[in-house]
């Protein structure tokens, strides 16, 4: 999924019509990179084995690597496994190699639940990767973006509009997660976290 220097250009001078404006399905018509595309290429490098992506919306990431499942608890479509809770997760333990939080981290009130089930699910040596801007962006962007997710479900108490780089490490941390990787993408504006159980 590595842009050609025109599509990079291309994203360049269409920057604010596919940061701020329009959706990534309009974006996608205009042969822009998409943030969800944007995403899938900053993580698809990290992932090996069997995935779970959780709050995995339309369960986009899942269709393009092959192997996995994804699990929602607001049917996005797509295929995802709806469930009540994210940090009760249906799975026996040492179930994936991989699990993924692509821009959702923020959306799971219970963020320690999820991060400890996450670990619980992993097999030994497996990862952790995590997608997120900070709080001061993302409050910007849920302002502006009139098509986001917030906009058709709500935000539930406990949602933020974005975390800390100090606060994911540090919670990842607390439940025996080593980061390996931490890389910015997005010309600079979000973050990739890999973690290592």
């Amino acid at each position: 999924m590595e842009k050609t220097f025109l599509q990079t250009m291309y994203d360049f001078v269409g920057m604010p019509l596919r940061l701020v404006f329009l959706p990534d399905a309009a974006n996608e018509k205009l042969r822009l990179t998409s943030l969800v595309q944007e995403r899938i290429s900053a993580v698809i490098p990290y992932i090996r084995g069997r995935l779970l992506d959780i709050g995995c919306g339309n369960n986009r990431l899942v269709r393009t690597y092959g192997d996995g499942l994804g699990v929602e608890v607001y049917d996005w479509g797509g295929g995802a496994q709806i469930v009540e809770d994210t940090s009760q997760l249906p799975f026996d333990n040492d179930t994936f190699d991989t699990v993924t939080l692509l821009a959702s981290l923020n959306h799971i009130p219970d963020r320690d639940g999820i991060v400890r089930d996450a670990y619980r699910v992993l097999k030994p040596q497996g990862r952790l990767i995590i997608t997120m801007i900070d709080p001061i962006l993302g409050f910007i962007g849920h302002k502006i973006w009139w098509y986001s997710e917030d906009k058709e479900r709500g935000m539930e108490e406990g949602e933020k509009d974005g975390l800390w780089n100090r606060d994911i490490i540090a919670l990842c941390e607390r439940y025996g997660f080593r980061l390996t990787v931490h890389k910015r993408f997005v010309y600079y504006l979000n973050n990739v976290f890999v973690f290592e159980a």
